[in-house]
């Protein structure tokens, strides 16, 4: 004979679901931003570059400035915070001289940062918080994720940093469902510790052969799941040539320069304005160099004036532009505005253009500048055919 069962009888329910019940979106919590629209806490986001774009000490510049709540990246930290760098790759001595540069060259006592900024090496705190031993098992290191967590909480850490994601796992970078429990991994975190988390990553390398085009989110290493389980990412590239040549640097002076740009952003509209950093050299007192990342204006960009390289590079641009009309006006050579005798594109053809190192590119811009400033002007005249016809002429 059964029993008949009663209320409250057998497992209690994972989860009830409920109606929805009005509420105020006035009375919602803010997104809590730290620094620009990118550390968020309790969310995971990413930080993606080819190697030696400068990821590295861009996030040592960005956690100094969260440490000490100065704006060291034209970026004002909402608050101080208490930051935690972790570098897998390199060792103490290496990290120890990226930081000594960075407050070096801010005015920054090392003393300012006791107790608000903390930094770690792979070399001699190692975490690998999950592990795979075949295609199918991953074993996640509990111990190990509990210890971080403290951590996090016990020192009252808002920004962890990890740098690079690699040095984190043992798991395939291909394999999603391995790669989305890794990255999970932080945001529950994240999430706990109330905190942000960022998650430095590589891209994968261009096939041999391949044009140098700009990264962008889909050119991350590894699984597609690694991107999606992160809230917010952030592509670091080079300046290219053409870059280069509009900011009136030369090709060889471009690698010292890099563009952020936000290959995802959950939570916020994409921005309109590249955001630009450069490289600078600090000459430490142990005799060593070492590069910091420094805020830079691409010139002319929202405002901004124009830099003195890039005057100087107009400024030449224009003076052989005229120096080779001269010498075609003088040798009964004309050209115009457009069609096949193009000025620009006839005088990038030209020896002073050649030794000047000045391209089409320039001289169009050049050309524009000159007609603007009065220095040259639209003639007619009649062609030898009798057909009549239109050149450039100095003013």
């Amino acid at each position: 004979m059964h029993e008949e069962a009663t209320p409250g009888d057998g497992p209690t329910a994972p989860f009830i679901l409920r109606p929805l019940e009005p509420f105020d979106p006035a009375a919602l919590p803010c997104r809590e931003f730290l620094l620009g629209k990118h550390y968020q806490r309790r969310v995971v986001s990413g930080t993606v570059a080819p190697g030696g774009t400068g990821k590295s000490s861009k996030v040592m510049s960005e956690g100094i400035s969260m440490a000490t709540a100065r704006d060291l990246l034209d970026e004002q930290p909402r608050e101080r915070l208490r930051v935690w760098l972790h570098n897998g790759e390199d060792n103490m001595d290496e990290l120890r001289r990226r930081l000594a540069g960075n407050c070096q060259h801010h005015g920054i006592p090392l003393e300012e940062l006791r107790g608000w900024f903390f930094m770690t090496s792979g070399n001699e705190v190692p975490l690998r918080v999950a592990q795979s031993f075949n295609q199918v098992r991953m074993q996640t290191d509990n111990r190990l994720i509990k210890c971080i967590a403290e951590q996090i909480g016990d020192n009252k850490i808002d920004v962890a940093i990890f740098d690079p994601l690699v040095t984190l796992h043992g798991v395939p970078e291909n394999d999603s469902g391995k790669m989305d429990a890794v990255v999970r991994i932080f945001a529950n975190i994240a999430d706990a510790q109330n905190c942000a988390i960022d998650l430095s990553h590589h891209c994968r390398k261009p096939p041999p052969g391949a044009a140098s085009n700009d990264y962008d989110i889909d050119d991350m290493r590894g699984a597609k799941a690694i991107s999606d389980a992160m809230r917010a990412v952030r592509i670091l590239n080079f300046m290219s040539s053409k870059e280069a040549e509009a900011a009136g640097l030369l090709d060889i002076e471009r690698q010292s320069y890099f563009r952020v740009d936000r290959g995802k952003a959950n939570y916020s509209g994409p921005s309109k304005v590249a955001t630009w950093r450069r490289f600078f050299n600090v000459d430490l007192p142990n005799g060593d160099a070492v590069g910091i990342v420094l805020p830079w204006q691409f010139p002319g960009q929202e405002g901004a004036p124009p830099s003195p390289e890039k005057l100087e590079t107009e400024r030449k641009a224009e003076h052989v532009f005229l120096e080779i009309l001269r010498r075609l006006t003088l040798a009964g050579r004309f050209v115009g505005e457009r069609g096949p005798y193009n000025a620009p594109h006839v005088f990038a053809k030209e020896r002073e253009a050649k030794i000047a190192k000045v391209g089409k590119a320039a001289l169009s811009a050049a050309m524009v500048r000159l007609f603007d400033k009065g220095k040259i002007r639209i003639e007619d005249y009649v062609m030898a055919n009798r057909h009549p016809g239109v050149r450039i002429v100095e003013a």
